[in-house]
């Protein structure tokens, strides 16, 4: 049998009061404390609130507040509607963004004053109040400055332990200051978002997979740590043991056009620094490779630079020896995959020194080393691309600059969507309403940018032919480069489209990587590639080093298997979906 509650008339003693409900407004009028003098009685209240502000209670009570006598009226002309709610109440409100949404609150000469109290009175928070990152000196960067720091340039990491800080400026880096000299003169005075967080990782000596959109700096990334690791080399090594076939350092690149590129690069630092670097690639002749390992320097050759396939013929001929390479480079290691390279590459890794070697002979006194050094750069990342880190790289950090696979910004992406159903003829009167189209585009873009460089990509040898015929039929001369043209031809072709002599390159996925040229202002894909991967790697030819620039791709009813990927790979860039695709039912994409 329950019992009824007990009244509260009989729960109170006489010696207790009732309790009387006080209104908040009241309240505040109760605890206000007694009056003080006037001087400095802004700063003191000031200081109280950002203290509590920033500084968590250990007991519940009622959050700091600002009171000025004109500061509720400042508010309230900037609300547009009044709500019974306190903002200072907010749970949902961290002590450091509560404080900066206080700090918001005030104007220019209250915050002075703050800043001005803070700075006499209390040290740990002047550090808070210290200004941006690139007002301090690297020693007083917090963990705070740090995190707005990565935010600001997009970089974030994954895996390994004490990630080591990105670097502000170069003069800060633990480059040597020859290294600091080149890159400088060469004219690179700020470090890319790749650079300033991959670098450092490398010059660890610790393994590294940098993730990053084409034209981001990622050459520069490992060339830099490289030479730093050649400089500490013992000098007796160099000047008298090291033989003239056995490179110190190897990149791998899946293309010769890649491999030329990061080549060209490589020689201006080598000529400043004393090293050589030398190009093995598939289309050149053995006897110049051989000739290009004797007049190097007198130590030979330092830093090689190769595609898969001609490198294992090298070492069968017994052209180079790996045995002293300590230092191993994969440049789009995606693409190599992709190429059919992968059996190559787990071939090479054999030839290289490992662990063991390490253990057995003087080497890690020689090399100043604990391990080989392992690199992967790429603009995506892929599942065989992890298993290799795993078979290969020890403990690796990731690096990722903004989202892997998102919409590159400095490009302005455009489609002219072509659907079957509303051609009469197939898909030749496809193909021959691109070429109308392509025709206009040119025509539209050689009057807004007469000194643009143009690149119009195809999927097939035969299309590429056909289309540089057309084009020149219609007075738009052009060079071709596909892969059953020689290593020579497309070279040339490459240099005279380098020289704006013809301004047009029509060619196939085999210029989709190793192209850096600044002055590319429009990519043209004639044909959508069908592995979305090409497509980011056909349109990052334009658009580089800060540089602005325009794709326009053409698309069809035959490209569905494609559509997901491309809706996605624009929503995550935050770019405008276009309506045929927002449009387009994801049941029907071919698998």
């Amino acid at each position: 049998m329950s019992k009824r509650p007990i009244p509260i008339d009989e729960l109170l003693k006489d010696d207790f009061a009732k309790p009387t409900y006080i209104p908040k407004s009241k309240r505040s009028k109760l605890e206000e404390p007694p009056p003080v003098e006037q001087t400095h009685v802004k700063e003191k209240r000031l200081a109280s609130s950002w203290r509590q502000s920033v500084t968590p209670s250990p007991r519940v009570r009622e959050p700091p507040r600002i009171e000025y006598e004109n500061l509720s009226q400042k508010k309230a002309t900037r609300r547009k509607f009044q709500f019974d709610w306190d903002e200072s109440e907010d749970t949902t409100l961290t002590p450091a963004s509560r404080s900066r949404r206080m700090l918001s609150s005030l104007d220019d000469q209250e915050e002075d004053e703050l800043e001005r109290f803070v700075a006499a009175n209390d040290p740990l928070l002047k550090d808070e109040l210290s200004g941006h990152w690139s007002s301090k000196q690297i020693s007083q960067m917090t963990e705070r400055d740090w995190r707005i720091f990565n935010e600001e340039f997009s970089i974030n990491y994954r895996g390994g332990r004490h990630v080591p800080h990105a670097i502000r400026y170069w003069q800060e880096c633990d480059l040597e200051k020859p290294i600091v000299q080149s890159i400088q003169e060469l004219g690179y005075t700020t470090p890319t978002p790749i650079q300033r967080a991959s670098i450092p990782i490398s010059l660890q000596q610790r393994d590294v997979v940098g993730v990053a959109e084409t034209g981001s700096g990622k050459t520069l990334a490992y060339l830099l740590p490289i030479f730093q690791y050649l400089s500490q080399i013992d000098e007796n090594f160099m000047q008298y043991e090291k033989m003239k076939d056995e490179p110190l350092a190897l990149v791998l690149a899946p293309t010769r056009e890649l491999a030329l590129q990061i080549t060209a690069q490589t020689e201006k630092l080598c000529l400043r620094l004393g090293y050589s670097v030398v190009s093995i690639i598939g289309g050149h002749q053995y006897q110049d490779t051989v000739k290009e390992i004797e007049e190097g320097k007198p130590r030979g050759v330092d830093i090689i630079v190769g595609t898969p396939g001609r490198l294992l013929d090298s070492i069968d001929r017994k052209l180079i020896n790996l045995q002293k390479c300590y230092y191993l480079v994969l440049d789009e290691a995606d693409r190599m995959i992709d190429l059919g390279f992968e059996r190559d590459l787990h071939k090479l890794i054999t030839y290289l020194p490992n662990q063991d070697t390490l253990q057995r002979t003087i080497d890690a006194r020689i090399f100043h080393l604990k391990q080989r050094i392992n690199s992967m750069f790429t603009a995506t990342i892929s599942p065989p691309i992890e298993k290799l880190t795993k078979s290969y790289l020890k403990d690796p950090i990731f690096v990722t600059i903004g989202g892997a696979g998102e919409a590159l910004e400095n490009i302005d992406q455009k489609f002219e969507y072509l659907p079957t159903a509303k051609l009469t003829n197939g898909s030749s009167s496809i193909e021959q309403t691109k070429l109308s189209n392509l025709l206009r585009i040119l025509q539209s873009h050689k009057r807004m940018d007469p000194n643009g460089l143009i690149i119009v990509f195809a999927n097939f040898k035969n299309v590429v032919d056909t289309l540089s015929e057309e084009l020149d039929s219609k007075q738009f001369p052009n060079v071709v480069v596909h892969g059953s043209k020689s290593q020579d031809q497309r070279e040339s072709a490459l240099e005279q489209f380098k020289s704006h002599d013809p301004s047009i390159l029509v060619a196939t996925d085999v210029a989709a990587r190793g192209i850096d040229i600044p002055q590319v202002s429009l990519v043209v894909n004639f044909q959508m590639p069908h592995k979305f991967e090409e497509y980011i790697h056909r349109i990052g030819r334009t658009g580089r080093a800060g540089h602005f620039g325009t794709s326009i791709t053409f698309i069809d009813d035959d490209d569905a298997g494609v559509f997901l990927e491309l809706k996605k790979f624009l929503s995550r860039g935050g770019k405008k979906v276009p309506e045929w695709l927002y449009r387009y039912n994801s049941t029907t994409i071919k698998e």
